[in-house]
């Protein structure tokens, strides 16, 4: 990951059998289904709303329990 590339922070909360997904920075929210999915499910959102490719930025992934 380039240094002067932009991290976005994904907060995921678990609500019953899904993981709810917010990136507070862009107001953004997505869900996941397993823990593994989140850091995916993060990165298409955020790419889909910025209309930039998913390797363009990196993503910090907080598990809030």
């Amino acid at each position: 990951m380039l240094s002067d590339m932009i991290v976005y922070e994904a907060i995921a909360r678990r609500d019953g059998n899904f993981w709810f997904v917010e990136i507070p920075e862009l107001g953004l929210f997505t869900q996941a289904r397993t823990v593994d999915e989140i850091d995916g499910m993060a990165r298409d959102v955020i790419a889909l709303s910025l209309d930039v490719p998913t390797e363009s930025f990196g993503v910090q992934v907080g598990v809030r329990r």
